[in-house]
């Protein structure tokens, strides 16, 4: 999408609303490899998420739920 003026790039998941920061790496033959890593670390956490929330029809069901960084 665009990167924030701390140097992170943004991902976003226009479906699901979702956004993605990935630290740029100093040396960009690199960024593959940053983006793969955070895109796998962001599927582990949402998984946890939804076991402990259990969203039904993509919806959260569990209003105290707070916003996690990811």
């Amino acid at each position: 999408m665009e990167c924030t003026p701390a140097g992170e790039l943004l991902l976003a998941h226009r479906k699901q609303h979702l956004l993605l920061r990935v630290p740029v790496p100093q040396d960009l033959d690199d960024l593959a490899v940053a983006v793969e890593a955070a895109l796998k670390g962001y599927g582990r956490e949402r998984t946890a998420l939804k076991k402990q929330y259990a969203p039904v029809n993509w919806l959260w069901s569990d209003s105290a739920a707070t916003v996690h960084h990811l």
